[in-house]
């Protein structure tokens, strides 16, 4: 088996791996065979790893209506049936977490389906979720929960909530103060004393936003010469515009495209997120690991049992292994989904980082990344 392979992985989710992570795979060739033979997960499969064996379609189309009074039956079916048939699945984050109370999720099951659906599980530090936590434990309805954040979410929490510098805070602690909570009293003074370290923004994945950008911003200088600071503008043109197609032309497209194309980040995105005028989300922290290996490479050296039993076959295996070890790394620091080779972002993700050559480094990732859009997405596609 190939460096990075997974042994807690299912036999479709290693066969999509293996086809993202296979050698002398060409851009055109990665492009086909995500487009036509890898198995991407759908929203219907996540639902039935938490539905049981009950009535999915019915068990959703009761739970959202008993939520709200005023939705259509019929509208509401029509929605589900084409969550089960694959068309579109929910993806803000508030349809998600009601998802999560008709489902009669706990906590560890509601984090796993954030996961799986919003790419990140529940935020500890947002207090309009530590209260769905504490709601979702109790086995109590959506409607019940709603409720209970009206009584006990003091106005510091919210305001302090949508802050736009947050000091760091550890939200391991923040999860286990808040599990100490044991009366809807106790809960509201603990979201009262803990405003000032609460907030929905993320402040890990903004710290490795950060470092990274500055890596672009000011590359390394070589040689006597000393390079100049790049814009946010010159960046975004040259690592992340790749000339796809347009939010609107992006709807006709399948899932898979969609997929890829959804919430790519522009100029205008990359200066909010800097200026903690908005968060930083999965896709662009990726983005900006594939532009800049990293940044930096950490100062303790990584360790994988594996190795001993099977050592990688080259440096080209050393460099992938180590680049799949660190981006997981990241993205479950900052509370975020590990790579999915059954999601088509992720996919992609992977067979960019199979980069052949070990001389390639930085630029063999961009110019590997460019060259597999330009497959999925070609110019007459734009017309």
């Amino acid at each position: 088996m190939k460096a990075g392979d997974s042994a807690s992985m299912t036999v479709v989710s290693l066969a999509a791996y293996e086809a993202a992570t296979k050698d002398g795979l060409s851009p055109q060739e990665a492009a086909i065979q995500l487009l036509e033979k890898v198995e991407i997960r759908k929203f219907k499969d996540v639902l039935s790893l938490f539905a049981s064996d009950r009535e999915v379609r019915e068990l959703l189309v009761n739970g959202l209506c008993a939520n709200d009074a005023g939705r259509s039956r019929m509208s509401v079916d029509k929605k589900v049936r084409g969550w089960l048939a694959g068309k579109y699945q929910p993806t803000a984050r508030e349809d998600l977490l009601e998802l999560c109370f008709v489902l009669h999720l706990n906590t560890e099951d509601a984090d796993a389906f954030l996961t799986m659906t919003g790419e990140e599980g529940l935020h500890w530090r947002d207090p309009r979720e530590l209260v769905y936590a504490y709601a979702l434990e109790r086995g109590m309805s959506y409607r019940e929960a709603q409720g209970l954040l009206e009584r006990v979410m003091p106005e510091e929490a919210e305001a302090c909530a949508d802050e736009t510098a947050q000091a760091a805070s550890f939200t391991p602690l923040i999860r286990q103060e808040m599990k100490q909570c044991g009366t809807e009293e106790e809960l509201r003074e603990f979201l009262s004393r803990a405003a000032g370290r609460l907030g929905r923004l993320h402040n890990s994945a903004y710290r490795q936003f950060t470092a990274m950008l500055k890596v672009l911003e000011k590359p390394e200088s070589y040689g006597l010469k000393s390079e100049r600071r790049y814009t946010i503008r010159e960046i975004v043109q040259e690592y992340l515009d790749r000339k796809l197609p347009s939010v609107r032309e992006g709807r006709t497209l399948e899932e898979k495209r969609r997929s890829i194309l959804a919430d790519w980040p522009d100029e205008i995105v990359l200066s909010r997120m800097k200026n903690r005028r908005m968060d930083v989300t999965r896709k662009v922290l990726i983005l900006l690991f594939l532009a800049t290996d990293g940044g930096e490479e950490p100062q303790e050296e990584w360790v994988d049992e594996d190795w001993e039993q099977e050592p990688p076959a080259d440096d080209a295996d050393v460099t992938f292994r180590s680049s799949y070890m660190r981006i997981n790394q990241m993205l479950a620091e900052c509370g975020y989904r590990m790579l999915d080779p059954r999601n088509a972002f992720d996919w992609l993700v992977l067979y960019c980082m199979r980069v052949e050559d070990e001389g390639a480094g930085m630029d063999g990732l961009n110019e590997r990344l460019t060259h597999v859009l330009e497959a999925l997405f070609p110019p007459q596609a734009e017309g």
